[in-house]
């Protein structure tokens, strides 16, 4: 598939550190970093208390505003989600913390509450943290490997430099700039309006699954896309076949950031659409008990599709 083609930077203002209000029903997932560095801050818009490169994989704790709360490295803290992209790994190392409760927690067998549990872990037990599955953080504790409820673990976070005292490859490289005052990064995309559409939908990463719905409150999948287009570069229609018979065809290979992406059984039998994001992966709401989340094109979504539908010509 074609990869993003025109370097551009985009600046994040003052209106991003909105009110940070964080509910507990968003959902806990995995991304990565798509600018060349990218700073972690203790508070939204405060304090620098880690650089991350591209491609670090983080765990997403909370996507309620612009700014994430995320994991990465052993330390929480928050970066702008406009830098954040999916990603199918569900393994990579999240650094030690610490098991925090009233006495002991399950350490489980799977991440769910009915399987079976391996130990029970102390108030104060430090583990590793090897990845994110279903919203449980993956652990590895005295040689065993299993599952931890994420309201029990707990990471440092170590106190911040000055904002002025990114990395000097941070804050000098013409290709790898970040200006602390405004957050700016390196980012990587085709055209501002294919990122316009991308950073929009990443904003509802979390919100759940709704039959017929088509409302930040909850969104079905033709919802989902119709809702994100009319908010950025243009109207297309409200079902999911209908998208598609209004679309410009895009083969699999031609693919770019932005097109939408569709499923079924044949062209005249569409059941699914997402919106493809780069990588082979694309973001999407997939079905009841579910999410808006990034998803890999592989596997049956692979088997099943059926075509890109092209709205952004650039």
């Amino acid at each position: 598939m074609k990869s993003t083609k025109k370097l551009f930077r985009i600046a994040v203002t003052g209106m991003l550190a909105v009110s940070m209000l964080l509910p507990n029903s968003l959902a806990m997932y995995q991304a990565k970093v798509k600018a060349d560095a990218l700073y972690l801050r203790e508070s939204p818009g405060g304090d620098v208390i880690a650089t991350l490169s591209q491609d670090t994989v983080v765990a997403v704790l909370n996507n309620s505003s612009s700014w994430y709360k995320v994991v990465a490295n052993g330390k929480e803290g928050y970066v702008s989600g406009e830098y954040l992209t999916g990603t199918t790994t569900t393994d990579f190392s999240l650094g030690k913390a610490k098991i925090v409760c009233d006495t002991t927690v399950n350490f489980r067998s799977q991440p769910n509450t009915s399987s079976s549990v391996l130990a029970s872990l102390k108030n104060g037990t430090v583990v590793d943290v090897t990845g994110v599955q279903s919203n449980w953080f993956k652990v590895t504790y005295n040689g065993k490997t299993g599952y931890v409820h994420p309201d029990y673990i707990s990471f440092s976070v170590t106190e911040g430099t000055s904002s002025n005292s990114g990395s000097s490859s941070a804050n000098n490289s013409s290709s790898e700039t970040i200006v602390p005052s405004a957050n700016a990064v390196a980012y990587t995309g085709t055209s501002e309006k294919r990122a316009e559409v991308l950073e929009y939908a990443a904003q509802f990463l979390g919100t759940p699954y709704v039959y017929g719905g088509s409302t930040p409150s909850g969104f079905d999948c033709s919802g989902f896309t119709s809702y994100v287009f009319a908010n950025t570069v243009g109207t297309i229609p409200r079902v999911a076949q209908s998208q598609f018979d209004a679309t410009t065809r895009v083969s699999l290979e031609d693919l770019e950031p932005g097109d939408l992406v569709f499923f079924g059984s044949s062209p005249s039998s569409i059941s699914h659409v997402g919106i493809y994001v780069g990588d082979d992966t694309f973001i999407h709401s997939p079905h009841t008990g579910e999410v808006v989340k990034y998803e890999s094109l592989s596997g049956t979504y692979l088997t099943r599709f059926q075509g890109g539908g092209r709205v952004i010509f650039d």
